[in-house]
């Protein structure tokens, strides 16, 4: 194209730029100053950006009301120029496209979400505690609304978490941002508070985490991390809002809109606000309104927090408690605090860490059964260093063969936790100062502060006391950064003024460590023993330096001393401190290493011979914890050996023995519901060192085990403690007299737990019912299930049971089996159990035949069986369950039975084993069972002298009665044709049966398939005894297919048949691809 040409060709692009500039001045001259909305359109005209007919109306709302027409008119220019423009455009070849509205919108649109995208990348990646991994594993922690002021503690008991916190509805994280006014807006300033360690930063970095995943806070288009760690770098630089987000996120280069638009919402969190070096002055910061405005670090996060800068953004602020008072508390809206981990909380902690589920469970185990542990568990930061620690102290216990035992050695756990807390606060210095330290290094550093906070500890420990004030803080030349680490805490006392800062250490086993790790420091560093009174230092020669089994034997002293147990953790922390391992923790602090094997020798030979003096069983278990922290268990390990070997029944167990018995039994990795001491033989004062782990179980079994009179008033002591959580106690053949019922009935009346008392086969005689009787009628008496079996009681003890039948509103099971009951006796029993105050549902009466009377006795052989089975017909009786076993019944009882059976719709159990049924009995009992109104549930008819032909007979009521669904035929010679004419009722759809029982029923491999083959048809039966009784290997595939293919089968017994060692073999094998079904092939 000539030149000419080209310059005729842009003549109209000259006449349109002209216009342009004309109509940008016209439209500065008559907008105001401070509109910038349409400046910015105006110089988008002038870069020749069409104007958004839909823009220009939006933006107008802002204008006043005279600019309208002046506003129109310029619109109507821009449009004319832009259509100029168009076909100027076309003229020369150029095809300039005139964006419409949507497209700009959809423009605008696609450039905010690409920024949002950028933004969201950048910061998930700044998060270190919180990633993808780790947030699937995020444990949630109690949180609640808060006051200005620490709550009051009572830091005489030992509690975890504030009681009064534990009563208050705690909140999830998400919610500390959520509004909880009516109009749904969200709070401008919201300030979390909450001691080192507790997990803010981590409740920070997962909020932003699931924002980031658009799974929360959909409302804020923006969220800004700062922390103020990093923060201190600018402390000394003058900045405005903009550069402040431009020097965290650079790729946030045009961020005026951000801050300026309305309808974009964002978060500012600043994290750590006690690490901040420049306090936040609110009275001195002069107010600044402009986000442009150059001033300091100070003055632009005041400004920030009272909404003069970006005042539609909200603002969170985290902090520990101590910082609290820098920001006025007119600024905020909404005060958290972050308490920790409550129970619950801590058991989902360790699940989450660890997939695997055994692993986890023994941990939380081991956390319940130390209480020092379970209490600062409460913190996060506690939490994560103990699980470290124990997930290779437990591996260490499984290959030592230990593998059930729980490591107790708590020195290690609380060092690696002070290690832990400076190295966390080192990570965040490593980013001012680029420097990384050892741990050796940077417990070094902190030697002087640790040791002048182990002094105020130590002092404190001695004079029993809990709390201490900021003056303190100064008498001890104590670092208040470091008290506030994670260590102590902020508490207000009683009434006091709260600007009277007072203090405590996190937990009372926190100062413990800390005296100890000072008295150990000052014999290894200075040669000096700080437990050394004036009397004491004088008797020392002065050439003569302490050692350290000097100085842990004077420990062990004052703790055995002690009747409140202040010093009990304190000396196991300073023995785990002679351990090689424990002193490489803390070499940075040591200055020598001077403890050698020799006095770590005497130490355990004095606390051996302690054991053997006459000393609490709690200052046992301390002792036993001491040997542990000493990484001396071979007492324990002998102890364990013996109950292995079942060698104890052959002997009585020293008083040591005992004690480590108690040790091992708290420490066991096994469930802490039934303790079994049945086969042991216990002295009282052996049972007496037991005391302080019974309290841990909910069933104690002592049957047996000699405990006579003494021993059940050592019992009480356990009973009535308030943190008893025994409530099945059994006490069988115990030799126990009516001497010891003032004690039991005191038990009785007292335990808030105990649910189950079995009593029988003593000697308690009347005398010790009446005393009884008396306890059992207190409305505060719990007991629900009573055995008085076999105690010799005469007619006399009758009156007082019926008394308490007709009073007790809680006793459902009453066993008086195997005493004199005579004809008067049973017919005082029958009045109570057709009493409508009487609730009693089962009823023990086995073995109650005398010379006198009997329920077939010698003289009027029908008149008991008449009796009772005129109860069962009387509508008010509530009976459930009767035992009627070894009762010599005959023919005319079983017509009394089967007529009460038909009638009596309450009665599902009964049990008639060890008497003489035969076929006749058996004839009479069918036709009852096979009534339709017939209730029973569950029918024992072992050892009833049955026979093949009774089975046919069975088999009708199995296909007939629909309610029957257990059924024991056991120690009965059915043989193999019994057994076969039952199979046939099994396999019938009609049979409901459950569990059948044919133990020792002379059935051989000739009964097997047919037997098997019915069972594997059968749709209900869960349950099957097949023990005793002479099955083969040949048999062995049959039973194999029973195991794959009953679907409901839950337990299969098989043992003491004639199977070889290689049939029982496959039968195990086997039973472990089906984990559901439990199959028993060797006698336990």
């Amino acid at each position: 194209m000539e030149k000419g040409n080209v310059q005729q060709c842009l003549a109209p692009f000259e006449e349109v730029e002209s216009g342009l500039v004309t109509l940008n001045e016209e439209l500065k001259s008559s907008l105001p100053h401070d509109n910038q909305d349409l400046n910015i359109i105006a110089a988008n005209v002038m870069n020749g950006v069409s104007v958004s007919q839909e823009l220009l109306p939006e933006q107008a709302d802002h204008i006043q009301e005279e600019e309208g027409e002046q506003l129109h008119t310029s619109v109507e220019e821009i449009q004319s120029l832009n259509l100029k423009l168009t076909s100027a455009s076309s003229e020369i070849g150029i095809v300039h496209v005139v964006d419409t509205p949507e497209q700009l919108e959809s423009s605008k649109d696609d450039a905010f979400y690409d920024l949002q995208k950028t933004h969201i990348k950048v910061l998930k990646e700044s998060c270190v505690y919180v990633t993808e991994p780790t947030s699937k594993k995020f444990a949630n922690l109690w949180i609640v609304n808060s006051n200005a002021y620490p709550l009051n503690h009572d830091i005489s008991q030992h509690v975890g978490l504030d009681q009064n916190v534990m009563s208050t509805n705690p909140l999830s994280y998400i919610e500390i941002l959520t509004p909880t006014c009516g109009d749904g807006k969200p709070h401008r300033i919201i300030v979390t508070k909450g001691i080192a360690g507790v997990g803010k930063t981590v409740y920070v970095e997962k909020l932003i985490h699931d924002w980031a995943a658009g799974s929360t806070l959909s409302e804020f288009d923006f969220i800004f991390l700062f922390s103020f760690c990093k923060l201190n770098m600018l402390s000394e630089r003058s900045l405005n809002l903009v550069q402040l987000l431009q020097h965290y996120y650079p790729h946030l280069e045009h961020c005026e809109e951000i801050l300026t638009s309305k309808s974009v919402k964002s978060l500012y969190i600043f994290d750590g606000l006690d690490e901040s070096i420049q306090s936040l002055d609110f009275e001195k910061q002069l107010a600044c309104y402009d986000e442009n405005e150059l001033i300091s670090l100070g003055s632009l996060l005041t400004n920030l927090i009272r909404g003069n800068l970006h005042s539609s953004a909200s603002v969170w602020i985290t902090t520990r408690p101590a910082a609290l008072g820098q920001i006025p508390l007119c600024y905020v809206d909404r005060l958290t605090e972050i308490k920790g981990f409550c129970e619950q909380q801590k058991k989902d902690f360790f699940h989450k860490k660890y997939e695997n589920r055994h692993l986890a469970e023994k941990m939380i185990a081991i956390v319940n059964k130390e209480l020092s542990l379970s209490l600062l568990c409460n913190m996060p930061i506690f939490c994560c260093a103990l699980s470290i620690m124990l997930e290779d102290a437990l591996e260490l216990f499984q290959h030592c063969g230990l593998g059930d035992y729980m490591p107790v050695a708590i020195t290690s756990v609380f060092t690696k936790f002070l290690v832990h807390v400076f190295s966390h606060q080192e990570q965040k210095l490593e980013y001012l100062t680029h420097k990384k330290q050892t741990i050796d290094a940077l417990l070094k550093s902190k030697q002087k502060a640790i040791i002048c906070l182990g002094k105020l500890a130590f002092d404190l420990q001695r004079g029993q006391m809990r709390i201490f004030y900021e003056k303190d803080l100064k008498v001890y030349n104590v670092d208040a950064s470091l008290a506030e680490s994670g260590f102590c805490k902020e508490i207000v006392v009683g009434n006091a003024n709260p600007s009277k800062k007072a203090f405590c250490f996190v937990d009372g086993s926190l100062q413990e460590y800390f005296a100890a790790l000072y008295v150990f420091l000052s014999l290894n560093n200075n040669k000096n023993n700080p437990l050394n009174t004036a009397a004491n230092a004088k008797t020392l020669r002065k050439h003569e330096r302490p050692s350290y089994s000097q100085v842990c034997k004077q420990a062990c002293k004052e703790a055995m001393k002690s009747s409140c147990g202040h010093f009990d953790l304190f000396l196991r922390f300073l023995c785990g401190f002679g351990t090689q391992k424990n002193q490489q923790l803390i070499k940075g602090l040591m200055t020598s290493c001077e403890i050698n094997r020799d006095d770590i020798t005497k130490i355990v030979q004095i606390f051996k011979k302690k054991l053997q003096e006459d000393i609490p069983p709690e200052k046992c278990i301390t002792i036993l914890q001491c040997l542990s922290e000493l990484e001396d268990n071979s007492l324990v390990k002998e102890t364990r050996k013996i109950i292995a070997a079942g060698t104890v029944t052959s002997r009585t167990l020293t008083p040591a023995e005992h004690s480590a018995l108690a040790f091992v039994l708290q420490m066991s990795c096994g469930d802490m519901e039934t303790l079994d001491l049945s086969q042991l033989k216990i002295s009282s004062v052996g049972f007496q060192r037991l005391v302080p782990v019974l309290h841990h179980f909910t069933s104690l079994k002592m049957i047996g085990s000699n405990l006579g009179d003494s021993g059940v008033k050592i019992l009480s002591q356990v009973m009535t403690s308030p943190d008893c959580k025994l409530k099945n106690l059994e006490l069988e053949k115990n030799d126990l007299t009516h001497k010891c019922c003032e004690t039991l009935a005191f038990i009785m009346s007292s335990s808030r737990m105990l649910t189950n008392l079995n009593l029988s086969n003593n000697n308690l005689g009347d005398r010790g019912i009446r005393i009884l009787s008396t306890a059992l009628k207190a409305a505060q008496c719990r007991v629900q299930t009573l055995n008085l079996s076999n105690n010799n009681l005469s007619i006399g003890s009758w009156e007082e049971i019926v008394s308490v039948l007709i009073t007790n509103q809680t006793l459902r099971e009453l066993n008086v089996s195997s005493n004199r009951m005579g004809e008067a006796g049973l017919r005082t029993l029958s009045s109570a159990l057709k009493d409508p105050r009487c609730k009693l549902e089962k009823l023990g009466l086995n073995n109650t035949c005398t010379l006198d009377f009997g329920m077939m006795g010698s003289y009027q052989e029908e008149t008991g069986m008449e009796i009772l089975s005129d109860v069962l017909k009387d509508p008010r009786c509530t009976l459930k369950s009767l035992e009627l076993a070894k009762n010599s019944l005959t023919q005319k009882n079983y017509e009394e039975i089967a007529s009460a059976m038909t009638i009596n719709c309450s009665l599902t159990h009964l049990d008639l084993s060890s008497n003489v049924i035969h076929d006749s009995g058996i004839n009479v009992l069918s036709v009852a069972l096979m009534d339709t109104s017939c209730s029973i549930q569950s029918l024992v008819l072992t050892d009833t002298k049955l026979t093949p032909t009774c089975c046919e007979k069975l088999a009708s009521v199995l296909v007939t009665n629909q309610t029957l669904r257990e059924l024991d035929l056991s120690m009965n010679k059915l043989g193999d044709s019994g057994v076969c004419a039952l199979s046939t009722a099994l396999k019938e759809p009609c049979c409901k049966l459950e569990t059948l029982g044919l133990r020792r029923t002379s059935l051989t491999d000739a009964c097997c398939k047919k037997l098997i083959t019915a069972l594997s048809t059968s749709q209900t039966i869960a349950s099957l005894d097949l023990s005793e009784n002479l099955f083969t290997d040949s048999s062995i595939k049959i039973f194999c297919s029973l195991i794959l293919t009953c679907s409901n089968l839950k337990c299969l017994r098989l043992e003491l048949n004639q199977f070889t060692t290689n049939g029982q073999m496959t039968i195990k094998n086997l039973s472990m691809e089906k984990p559901g079904v439990r199959v028993v092939v060797e006698r336990s």
